[in-house]
């Protein structure tokens, strides 16, 4: 292949993926669950959500106790597919109790949930709330924590890379200490 012709294909791919990646939620796969002032859609497979999404996705490559996935939640704000929130949740299996898919009522088990936008969402008003406490997550990347003792559980925020980032761990331990350990270790995996 001629030189001209190789940057010609590599003009023409660029601008397809360009005009394919708008930066916002392709609806093509997506059903429609509730449409309101945000538009939530029923959950979907992790591969689905991922080609849906206008933003990269990374999840924890650790947690604390074996698991499964949920599928994954997709929301948009203000109706505009521009602003979009997705939601995985990772229950133990190591309980007895197993969550029952398409459930709206859980079991109390351990498990983790886990929240990215693509814009601030709430994270600046964890930040002005008094009852979250600010923590380094990893160099150059703060947070905001909160004990949800009443869950046995912790939730962490922050905002990195134009995103925002909401962990929760709920119904693992009573330790104050452990909890906040394993958030930030979740945090650290993603």
């Amino acid at each position: 292949m001629s030189k001209n012709k190789v940057i010609l294909f590599a003009f023409i791919i660029i601008t397809m993926s360009a005009c394919t990646s708008n930066g916002a939620l392709n609806t093509d796969k997506l059903e429609v669950e509730q449409d309101e002032i945000n538009t939530i859609f029923k959950p979907v497979e992790k591969q689905i959500a991922e080609e849906a999404i206008p933003f990269d996705m990374e999840y924890p490559t650790y947690l604390p106790f074996e698991y499964e996935e949920t599928k994954v939640s997709i929301s948009s704000w203000d109706n505009s597919n521009k602003k979009v929130v997705t939601t995985i949740k990772y229950p133990s299996i190591e309980e007895d109790v197993k969550w029952e898919k398409d459930s709206m009522a859980q079991p109390t088990i351990p498990h983790v949930e886990y929240t990215v936008a693509n814009f601030d969402r709430y994270y600046s008003r964890y930040s002005i709330m008094n009852d979250y406490k600010e923590v380094e997550i990893k160099e150059g990347v703060l947070g905001y924590l909160k004990l949800v003792e009443m869950m046995n559980g912790v939730e962490l925020h922050w905002f990195n890379d134009g995103k925002e980032y909401n962990l929760f761990l709920l119904y693992f331990s009573e330790d104050k200490k452990e909890i906040k350990n394993e958030i930030i270790k979740i945090a650290n995996s993603i």
